[in-house]
């Protein structure tokens, strides 16, 4: 009887000790040494998966201490990443094309493939319930992103001569506001902005229709000078952005409560933002596309003096992401 108390007292105890602890919990090993960097990143839905890993600590586990700056828009994070103040930035195609006509100093190393996120969202009793009654309207967009790419292809696409609309620059939050308060008649812009001026318009908030039209790749990018010195940071960081990317379509609901507080959004916004949302780290032909007719746009529009589209194979690093998701790379170089 003593030799079976004495076998199972240590077993009790490791009983209890899961009990206490959890016996199916493995805590992360994270290096004692980390690396710093800084990456700008954006409140937009997009950035689910940025702002999952960096939460979570996934970027940790690979040896990153990552400090995230959310910025209003891609754009300023650009211009961090070009002034020495940030080593990592994530932003849409369009301030990356504009660049590409005066800089060549950067690569793309990711591409976050994802769900429509740009909206068209205008005031009721304004008059505006189809496309053809923005003429002789306000709209705000914001110069040099996404959204003004959209906004053009919008007016294209539905015969609008843009010379008939008053076209107003402002920020995001900032055209959440004016359109709210009649300061503008519409906003062309992404998610959760269009959302968030639905919320407070209400029933005098109208979407106008834009299915057929949907605008830029989401892109990782760092100078090349970067790229260069360190390749062991590129892959460790675009690892901890698969993790992110894999959490989110295992626990869609707490990736929710994560990426409405570290972009400062509405957990509801969020929540129905999510619901159509999907997202997928590659590098694919698509890419090529998108950069030149983006190229395309801003010449015949003479937003550059250049008439030469620029060759983006240049400026695309297949390398990093290949040895961290092979699959997901299908861009030819």
């Amino acid at each position: 009887m003593k030799i079976r108390l004495n076998f199972l007292i240590p077993l009790f105890i490791m009983v209890a000790a899961c009990l206490l602890t959890g016996c199916d919990k493995k805590e992360p090993t994270v290096p004692q040494k980390l690396q710093k960097i800084r990456v700008g990143s954006v409140p937009a839905i997009v950035e689910a998966p940025t702002h999952v890993a960096w939460d979570n600590g996934y970027f940790k586990e690979q040896g990153l201490d990552v400090d995230l700056f959310v910025n209003p828009d891609g754009k300023t994070s650009l211009d961090q990443l070009f002034d020495g103040k940030a080593d990592i930035i994530h932003v849409m195609a369009t301030p990356i094309v504009y660049a590409s006509f005066d800089r060549d100093d950067f690569v793309v190393i990711g591409k976050i493939r994802h769900s429509k996120i740009h909206f068209a969202v205008a005031r009721k009793d304004r008059g505006i319930l189809k496309p053809s009654d923005l003429m002789g309207k306000k709209a705000a967009v914001t110069r040099g992103t996404s959204a003004e790419f959209f906004m053009d292809s919008y007016f294209v696409h539905n015969g609008i001569d843009p010379s008939r609309v008053e076209i107003v620059h402002m920020d995001a939050p900032t055209m959440v506001e004016a359109l709210s308060k009649g300061d503008v008649d519409v906003m062309f812009c992404w998610s959760p902005f269009p959302l968030l001026a639905r919320k407070r318009l209400g029933d005098n908030a109208v979407v106008l229709p834009s299915e057929n039209i949907v605008p830029g790749s989401w892109l990782i990018v760092v100078k090349k000078e970067f790229a260069r010195q360190h390749p062991d940071i590129l892959k460790s960081y675009l690892k901890g952005l698969a993790q992110g990317e894999q959490y989110i379509a295992d626990n869609r609901e707490k990736a929710v409560q994560i990426h409405a507080r570290v972009g400062g959004v509405d957990p509801e916004i969020v929540s129905e933002l999510f619901e159509k949302m999907e997202w997928q780290l590659t590098l694919d032909q698509a890419l090529l596309s998108d950069l030149e007719d983006q190229a395309r746009w801003m010449i015949r529009y003479g937003y550059t003096k250049k008439t030469k589209v620029p060759n983006y194979l240049e400026i695309i690093d297949p390398a990093p992401l290949k040895e961290v998701k092979p699959a997901a790379v299908s861009v030819i170089k």
